[in-house]
């Protein structure tokens, strides 16, 4: 950290720079803080200590680096940073107005949280963006997906009321909104505009089915609206040619193991193959966008099991798929055309970075160029073409790990922002393992089960830890190789070991008496079940013909249960199979698929589940014996990312909140 705050120290003295914030600017040239035009007076200690703070917008700055750049030939007291801080929070309003822009890292120093746009004051920066402005129209945290019209006039959005799903639509001139479709359980997503913005694309996903269905209706306020059911069968939202008469999205299949490109009419009709892509090359099933010209769908894709991202240009004409950038990316989202098709907006996440920030790509000079600068994630982006206006999805999670003794009341035993998002695990004696990000890594960490004795284990980037009953093994993910392999280390994190080398896997499940580890591959074997030896060695697969993922091995290790279908077209279930495989020797109905969680009863005798009701996630448990399920846990609110018990009968849960707002971006290019 020392190094990076020099090195930014070092470019200060170089070249001055701007800093846009909500409605604030900092010019460091001049060492000036305004709001919305006026100057903020602010102290000069105060003052440099902003500009520390925003120069590494999202990171973590320690005191002592504070200390060491603000007082830089002095011995002051730690206490003059917390003065400094204060009056820096209240110049900037954090109390006053809700916003918060500066967070307090316990025991490790400050943060600053809010989105920052960065221009140099060098001419060619300063005309980019300087008048760029990002304001974010949703602030409670439940919109599923946004879309705005080419006009740049309407905002088409789902909102997310107690688990149901309505469309609604704004007017951003008059700020009417109304309401298209009423709340309902299915998801609705892929929003995406006709040309003269009467019309509506949109996606169905039902509760518990993996087919999704395209579908159009009109959206003005007044007007009947027959909604007309377009295509069966889509995995992406759909890109519109320039003339309004076909279609593009891509579709893949599982059972071939492959992704494709699908071409049809507005209606539905004279479906077509245009390109396809074999697993573990896949394409992206986020927006594809068609070039104004007509000739070109630039849709992202991965290889590498998506550990490798890059933009591809599909020509209509059926030539080869023309690489638009090097495949630097570690997930690229939705991506669209400009109005004049020499520049593609897309939002990705850079190889260093575990936020997915919106991204300019030139073209046909094809160099990327950073939009946002931030912490914050934007998932999805919908471009409005006159005036040029940008609507995407401002996306963030919290977490923390919660205890639920036999009887007893919820506790939470953990107060950071991600501890168990990626993963969370339990030894029978009650210690915990967990992925929790910092600086945007997930990484691994132990602690007991009171929250005392909280260890790091790993600093390079893991997650989906399984530790075996005696505690004395992990198995995880990680790509420290540059592909997402299993790995297994001492539950203090040393004697790491690589055990997997293939395509890629994932989600291990280590057996109680730690010899094994039972895993899902992600190539041409994927949504298959894999065992290995914990000291490494031959893989064995253990089904075949089926779909089966998130494997748990049951107590006694003569059983693995998992999220299971027969074929593409069969609901997800929970099946139970022998330790070495084969097929189900019983089946059970599984109500929520989506992020789904297994777990053993402590016993054995019954499995452990996720079900939502209202929005809110708790645990169910099947007897084996076939008997009705009964509900475990009593929670009011938030949803479960991951669960597990201790011998005692603890619940040990990772609970938090997804949220997703609606942020606009104007006068970016």
């Amino acid at each position: 950290m020392r190094k990076a705050l020099a090195q930014n120290r070092r470019k200060a003295q170089t070249r001055g720079e701007k800093y846009w914030f909500s409605d604030f600017e900092l010019n460091t040239t001049e060492g000036v803080l305004r709001q919305k035009g006026k100057i903020v007076p602010l102290a000069p200690k105060a003052l440099k200590a902003l500009d520390l703070l925003v120069r590494n917008a999202g990171s973590v700055v320690s005191r002592s680096d504070m200390l060491e750049s603000l007082w830089p030939d002095a011995f002051v007291e730690e206490s003059n940073v917390t003065v400094t801080i204060s009056k820096l929070r209240r110049a900037l309003g954090d109390s006053d107005t809700g916003m918060k822009f500066i967070e307090t890292v316990s025991k490790r120093g400050y943060r600053f949280v809010r989105p920052v746009v960065t221009s140099s004051n060098e001419a060619s920066s300063r005309d980019s963006f300087r008048s760029m402005r990002i304001v974010r129209l949703t602030y409670a945290g439940r919109v599923l997906d946004v879309a705005i019209s080419p006009d740049g006039c309407l905002l088409a959005y789902v909102p997310i009321n107690a688990g149901n799903h309505s469309l609604c639509i704004w007017n951003l001139s008059s700020g009417e909104k109304w309401e298209v479709l009423p709340p309902d359980p299915a998801l609705r997503w892929g929003l995406k505009f006709t040309h003269d913005g009467q019309y509506l694309f949109y996606t169905t996903t039902q509760p518990n089915s993996t087919i999704s269905v395209l579908h159009c209706i009109a959206v003005h306020e007044g007007e009947s609206r027959p909604t007309r059911q377009v295509i069966v069968n889509v995995d992406s939202p759909v890109a519109l040619a320039p003339d309004g008469e076909q279609i593009a999205f891509v579709r893949s299949f599982p059972g071939q193991h492959r992704d494709a490109l699908i071409l049809a009419s507005v209606d539905g009709g004279n479906e077509r193959e245009l390109a396809s892509r074999q697993h573990p090359d896949k394409f992206s099933f986020s927006s594809p966008s068609w070039s104004p010209d007509g000739k070109l769908i630039a849709v992202g894709a991965s290889r590498s099991n998506k550990l490798e991202f890059s933009l591809l240009a599909i020509p209509i004409s059926g030539a080869e798929p023309i690489e638009l950038c090097p495949w630097d990316w570690k997930d690229l989202r939705a991506v669209a055309w400009n109005a004049e098709g020499n520049s593609l907006y897309f939002s990705a996440t850079e190889r260093n970075s575990n936020s997915i920030q919106i991204w300019r790509l030139p073209y046909p000079d094809c160099e990327a160029q950073r939009i946002t600068n931030d912490t914050n994630s934007y998932e999805e982006l919908s471009l409005g073409l006159q005036p040029p206006t940008l609507v995407t999805m401002q996306t963030d999670a919290l977490a923390n790990i919660w205890l639920l003794a036999p009887a007893g009341v919820p506790r939470r035993i953990t107060s950071g922002r991600t501890e168990g998002f990626d993963g969370l695990t339990v030894t029978g004696k009650g210690r915990i393992f967990y992925a929790s990000t910092e600086n945007q890594q997930p990484d691994l960490w132990s602690m007991n089960a009171d929250g005392s004795d909280s260890r790091q284990l790993t600093h390079d980037g893991c997650l989906f830890p399984s530790v075996s009953r005696d505690g004395r093994f992990v198995a995880f993910v990680s790509a420290a190789g540059g592909t997402h392999h299993i790995w297994r280390m001492d539950a203090d994190g040393t004697n790491r070991k690589q055990l997997t080398n293939g395509d890629g896997e994932s989600y291990p499940c280590i057996s109680p008496d730690g010899s094994s580890i039972v895993y899902t591959p992600q190539g041409l074997a994927r949504n298959t079940l894999w065992r290995i030896p914990i000291e490494g060695g031959q893989p064995l697969q253990l089904t075949r013909d089926s779909l089966a993922i998130k494997a748990v091995v049951s107590p006694d290790g003569r059983r693995i249960a998992c999220t299971y279908r027969k074929d593409e077209a069969d609901k997800w279930k929970i099946a139970v199979l022998a330790a070495d495989g084969g097929e189900p020797l019983m089946v059970f109905g599984l109500p929520y698929p989506y992020h789904q969680v297994i777990r053993w009863s402590p016993d054995g005798k019954a499995l452990d589940y996720l079900d939502r009701c209202g929005g809110v996630f708790n645990v169910w448990r099947q007897p084996l014996d076939g008997s009705t399920p009964t509900q475990i846990t009593n929670f009011t609110e938030d949803a479960i990312f991951y669960f597990d018990w201790d011998d005692a009968g603890q619940l040990i849960a990772a609970r938090g909140t997804k949220t997703r707002d609606i942020v606009l971006i104007r006068n970016f290019e």
